[in-house]
């Protein structure tokens, strides 16, 4: 046989290197593809939390959509309808968002109740989109809002209660910049207690009821406010009171204070300042009525002050400072056991300041009872209580001239005055009534 030679050519040579190439190519592709849907469904893509507040489109409203884990920069919303779209938002955020906020009016844009769709798109960079359709119920109709039971009038430092009745989900009262929740009684009908406030003429409440779509409906009502006329005390501070009970009060703070300043720190800032701590300790309160008849009072005592006092103190014949007291001194003998004023749950146990060593008992639907200066205390927070167990004994902690238990009422964080809830008959009369319609 004859050898026929053939030359080897640069392409052929290059082939295998060329398909090897190839191979890694399409390999490292492969990688890389797996690697960023690994990455979205790691979260690359952009997760946002609650959407389902966009199961249901009200007249008019907002969302309020947090982003999971990071931003997106741009965002489409549309709510599709019988067979037509409508653009609800459309946005850009170049810096991006962790919140989208977009507001939407139903009425205007033409949308008309019963079923839709709602179709979010949202983009958090190149190649991280994400679409959510979601199936929503338009409601154009706010619930009903009727005024059932009311006071016309309070006494400064009482209490009065609002009854109302709706087929709302959320029912709210609003007065001086404070909001509480309504608390639902019944299938329609909702309650609340509301402080009447000290030197007002008026008290404004507005009720607001919101269904599950968000449309709300709102009423207002002004309270009128009649005067109490409390009484006021002149009070002469001797060094001798400054230095047993102020400085070691004040502690390290006491240093380089001069008896004045002293005095005023504890009688303005601290007062201040534990009034706020306990109106936050107030806060929270079981939405069910724990309370059971009139409240009691330390046992064989003689009342020292009254709530709503107006104190002036003078220190060498000049005004340094004055403040109210807001609640009831009562004083036995030293060291006498207290009883829980009513049932509930105590809430707080420790040292509040001017107060001194203190339990606060929660009697639901925002009404507490304080019992300060004690010089011991038996109970722990989370206990529950009935009315007569004994929660600790009187002292004279904190701001104490002598041995007495500070008494007080307070309802949604303000302190009213304890005399009411002491009464029988004006519990039976003006609260309790309203729990049995």
């Amino acid at each position: 046989m004859r050898y026929r030679y053939r030359p080897y050519s640069y392409e052929r040579r290059r082939r295998p290197i060329f398909l090897k190439l190839i191979r890694r190519l399409a390999i490292l592709s492969l990688l890389l593809f797996s690697f960023y849907t690994l990455f979205l469904s790691l979260g690359g893509r952009p997760q946002l939390e609650g959407l389902e507040s966009l199961k249901f489109i009200p007249a008019e409203g907002e969302y309020n959509l947090k982003v999971k884990d990071g931003k997106i920069k741009s965002a489409r919303l549309y709510v599709e309808q019988e067979g037509k779209s409508y653009k609800v938002f459309e946005g850009n955020f170049p810096e991006g968002t962790d919140v989208l906020k977009m507001s939407i009016n139903t009425k205007a844009l033409g949308i008309k109740e019963g079923d839709a769709k709602v179709k979010l798109w949202v983009s958090a960079g190149f190649l991280r989109e994400r679409e959510y359709t979601i199936d929503a119920k338009v409601d154009l109709t706010p619930p009903s809002l009727e005024i059932f039971s009311y006071p016309t009038s309070l006494r400064e430092g009482s209490v009065g209660v609002l009854r109302v009745k709706s087929n709302g989900v959320e029912v709210s009262l609003e007065w001086d910049g404070k909001k509480v929740l309504m608390t639902p009684v019944s299938p329609e009908g909702y309650i609340a207690l509301f402080p009447a406030p000290l030197d007002a003429e008026s008290i404004d409440l507005r009720i607001t009821a919101k269904d599950q779509a968000g449309n709300s409906v709102q009423k207002t009502l002004r309270i009128a406010i009649k005067r109490a006329n409390f009484k006021k005390e002149r009070i002469e501070l001797t060094d001798d009171f400054i230095n047993s009970v102020i400085y070691p009060l004040l502690g390290e703070q006491a240093k380089g204070l001069d008896p004045v300043s002293a005095f005023k720190m504890v009688n303005e800032e601290w007062r201040k300042r534990d009034v706020n701590k306990l109106s936050e300790i107030t806060q929270k309160s079981e939405p069910v009525k724990l309370w059971k008849g009139a409240f009691l009072r330390l046992p064989n005592s003689k009342v020292l002050s009254t709530y709503g006092v107006e104190r002036f103190y003078y220190y060498k014949g000049e005004l340094i400072s004055q403040s109210r007291h807001m609640g009831y001194d009562f004083a036995s003998v030293e060291r006498a056991p207290v009883p829980a004023s009513n049932n509930g749950v105590v809430v707080f146990v420790g040292t509040l300041g001017i107060y001194g060593d203190v339990v606060v008992i929660d009697h639901g639907l925002g009404l507490f009872s304080l019992y300060g200066h004690l010089s011991e205390i038996s109970v722990k927070e989370g206990q529950y209580v009935k009315k007569g167990d004994i929660i600790g004994r009187t002292g004279r902690t904190g701001l104490a001239l002598g041995d007495h238990l500070h008494f007080g009422i307070l309802v949604h964080g303000q302190e009213v005055d304890p005399i009411y809830w002491l009464d029988p008959k004006w519990l039976k009369n003006n609260i309790d009534i309203a729990f049995e319609r």
